[in-house]
């Protein structure tokens, strides 16, 4: 499965006022339960420079950056944004994204962050025994991964990580329509 990972993805102070959006930002349960974690929906938070960096990862030039960075042949355009927390006991179970073509951008802003606290995204190995590839939820990285047909899930936010919370932004860039 073709991917890059970046750490310090944005400017520190940009990253820095990013986490502290993130942190009072409006977030509700996600609407699908099979999902336990919470969503911000984008249309109910106070202008900050997490909806400026959400409005962005929406425009073409936000979609073509991202297509560049892995060197993506054909044009693409940002189909959804989702900002996401995890608490403790929270996680998102194994799933497909999509079956269309085009990359899965996931921003992170969990800080702090050690092992123990989990919320690492887990890529299924196709024998299903056992994971191909685990993500750490890095403060201020990016990871992009080509999202068809790359089964993934994020493991729990365990009971270590008390009193912090797993923040990311995901956008899915797919083929034009």
């Amino acid at each position: 499965m073709p991917h890059v990972c970046l750490q310090q993805a944005l400017l520190p102070e940009r990253a820095e006022a990013m986490h502290q959006a993130l942190r009072e930002a409006r977030f509700q349960r996600h609407h699908h339960g099979p999902y336990p974690l919470h969503i911000a929906p984008l249309d109910v938070q106070q202008p900050s420079v997490l909806t400026e960096f959400c409005a962005w990862l929406k425009t073409d030039d936000g979609a073509a950056y991202h297509a560049k960075l892995v060197g993506w042949p054909h044009a693409l355009e940002t189909r959804q944004v989702q900002v996401s927390r995890m608490e403790v006991g929270e996680h998102f179970p194994e799933h497909l994204d999509t079956e269309e073509d085009g990359l899965a951008v996931v921003y992170n802003f969990t800080r702090p962050w050690e092992d123990r606290f989990g919320g690492v995204l887990a890529f299924a190995h196709p024998d299903g025994d056992r994971d191909l590839m685990r993500v750490p939820p890095l403060f201020n990285s990016v990871f992009l991964f080509r999202a068809v047909g790359a089964r993934h899930r994020v493991t729990e936010w365990t009971a270590a990580a008390q009193g912090h919370q797993r923040y990311s932004i995901t956008a899915f860039i797919l083929a034009r329509r």
